[in-house]
């Protein structure tokens, strides 16, 4: 293959799969080198003079010399593989990462692109409680209904609920990957990430090369994406330490606002939220909340997200319900603080389930279900 005709849009591509290129380093070859081609003609001292670039990268970059011929046709594959590989200067770049210090300098996608819509990122902890998990799911089904985008990350727990209740509201959902946009992780998530790629939900999105497999450092860094493509972040149960409030504190800095669901201050998935909430987080109480904040006007009725009137149950059943919360609870518990016998318990169990008052998390753990 001839470098000469490789085009500036061929060459981001190529540079795009080193590693040790960063956004900054990144819009500096792309600025100080024209026509970018030239930087593969170059020796390590003649890029050394054009950019400031350290030893590693420009080694990278003489690297890469070697592998164009397999770049050139991994390139011509993109369309074949429904893949989009788009840099700033395109029309379709998501004009509000535009404004944000250090945005992607070429973002792949699969699926449908962001629009120019009003869009909420809703993240949480991938270990939440049955609580937060159907708040996420409920909070972005309700925005979806009412026109807004759900921006996540497709990460397990709070992540993927928010991307499936955004589907059962019919609305768009976009998941920011810290892995390449033609690697699923987690795996178990294949449906959900078809459904995006594929059936008109919405869209992946990853800065990082093809094939990029989920290395621990990626996911800290795509959080400012996550945040970047949203006007307001949602956090929905949180550490003290987490990638949730990183993502928090992404919005802060582009000038997105930050609401936050509020917890026990006995709950350690909790004090994330309850730290953003005293240093200034908006209270999440109702969609409407969020709704109102993106200056949308509300054309439906919000469901209201109460638990089940337990006044219709029977004695025994209303017993077993009484000793259950959020906090999944196991069963040996449960029979103790009933007083009832085991069979007594299990029937009022599998009633209770059955009729939508609680769910089973895993093997005999119960808690309750909020509508």
């Amino acid at each position: 293959m001839q470098i000469y005709e490789i085009s500036d849009r061929e060459a981001l591509f190529y540079l795009s799969t080193i590693s040790e290129l960063g956004y900054s380093a990144k819009k500096a070859i792309y600025e100080n080198i024209k026509p970018l081609y030239n930087i593969f003609k170059m020796s390590f001292d003649e890029v050394q003079t054009k950019v400031k670039l350290n030893e590693k990268q420009i080694n990278a970059i003489l690297r890469l010399k070697l592998n164009l011929d397999n770049l050139h046709d991994t390139y011509l594959s993109l369309d074949d593989r429904k893949i989009k590989f788009i840099l700033p200067f395109d029309e379709d770049y998501p004009q509000k990462l535009i404004h944000i210090k250090d945005y992607p300098f070429g973002i792949f996608v699969k699926g449908e692109i962001p629009k120019q819509r009003k869009s909420v990122s809703i993240v949480g902890s991938r270990g939440a409680s049955q609580y937060g998990l159907e708040m996420a799911s409920f909070l972005a089904q309700e925005l979806a209904i009412n026109g807004v985008d759900i921006i996540s990350g497709m990460a397990l727990g709070v992540d993927t609920k928010a991307h499936e209740g955004a589907i059962l509201g019919e609305g768009k959902t976009y998941a920011v990957l810290g892995t390449g946009v033609n690697v699923c992780y987690p795996e178990s998530n294949f449906n959900l990430y078809n459904k995006l790629c594929s059936d008109g939900f919405g869209g992946v999105i990853s800065e990082f090369p093809l094939g990029t497999n989920p290395l621990k450092f990626n996911f800290p860094i795509r959080n400012r994406i996550i945040s970047g493509l949203a006007d307001i972040t949602i956090v929905i149960e949180a550490r003290l330490k987490s990638g949730s409030l990183i993502t928090a504190s992404h919005a802060l800095e582009q000038g997105r606002e930050v609401f936050a669901l509020p917890g026990r201050i006995t709950d350690c998935m909790s004090l994330g939220c309850n730290k953003l909430i005293a240093d200034g987080a908006g209270i999440i109480s109702s969609p409407t909340d969020v709704l109102e904040a993106l200056d949308l006007n509300i054309d439906r009725k919000i469901q209201v997200y109460n638990e089940k009137n337990p006044n219709i149950l029977a004695k025994n059943d209303k017993k077993v319900y009484s000793c259950l919360d959020l906090k999944p609870k196991y069963i040996d518990d449960i029979i103790k603080e009933s007083t009832l016998d085991i069979s007594q318990v299990l029937s009022s169990l599998l009633l209770l389930e059955l009729e939508g008052f609680i769910v089973q998390i895993s093997s005999n753990y119960y808690c309750k279900r909020i509508n």
